[in-house]
């Protein structure tokens, strides 16, 4: 099966058939993913910050996330249909579902998809390692509000710029890496994510769907 082209999702007058109708796309950029080992991962930052990476590997640098938002016909109730991490400018001619270990594409029955569970409503892109210091900052300090994942929390609820909460919050400043966190479709769900590949077979792109359901994109 030939799986969409998602970059579709960030170009300028798209629209997105689903469940909720049609629905205009606006994208904005959320800032830079550090990635400083070459494992990304891509999950709820609150509940589950040690999900395994993807297994594929990805070059560290500094990498744009822009998220795909859906409005209704009247450009009210923002949900964040898709959000991309970009790796370079090239257009991607094909998608694949992005795996971790232990995951086997060909394993799947008509219609199943892997991914991530969100329990908290965000999702997120950050390095392996920063999801590591979330988790020990968890475990090694004793009131929530200081914890990585309370700032996280508290940074969430305090910045809507666009209309849906996100955050770009460093998390090691001796390595500068950080978690770009960002309010999924209507909430808890499923989510898979898809990596786009050039005419010369290099990753330069990831896409996480971000709505459940049927979806259609219209150019």
């Amino acid at each position: 099966m030939t799986n969409p082209d998602f970059s579709k999702a960030f170009q300028a007058n798209c629209q997105l058939n689903s469940i909720l109708g049609i629905m205009n796309l606006k994208s904005y950029k959320l800032g830079n993913l550090i990635l400083n080992s070459n494992k990304l991962v891509a999950c709820d930052p609150l509940v589950f910050p040690t999900t395994e990476p993807f297994n594929t590997n990805i070059k560290p640098g500094s990498y744009p996330v822009i998220v795909s938002v859906a409005y209704n016909q009247n450009n009210h109730d923002p949900i964040v249909a898709y959000a991309m991490l970009r790796f370079g400018e090239q257009i991607p001619t094909r998608w694949e579902m992005a795996t971790r270990f232990g995951e086997d594409i060909n394993s799947l029955k008509v219609g199943e998809k892997f991914g991530y569970y969100v329990d908290s409503g965000i999702g997120c892109f950050m390095d392996a390692e920063a999801g590591q210091i979330i988790y020990d900052s968890l475990l090694n300090t004793e009131i929530y509000e200081e914890t990585l994942n309370g700032k996280l929390d508290e940074l969430l609820e305090e910045n809507d710029s666009f209309g849906f909460m996100w955050a770009n919050m460093c998390i090691d400043e001796s390595t500068a890496i950080n978690v770009i966190a960002f309010a999924v479709g209507v909430g808890d769900g499923f989510y898979p994510s898809y990596f786009g590949y050039d005419v010369e077979n290099n990753i330069v792109s990831i896409v996480t769907i971000c709505l459940s359901g049927d979806l259609e994109l219209i150019l």
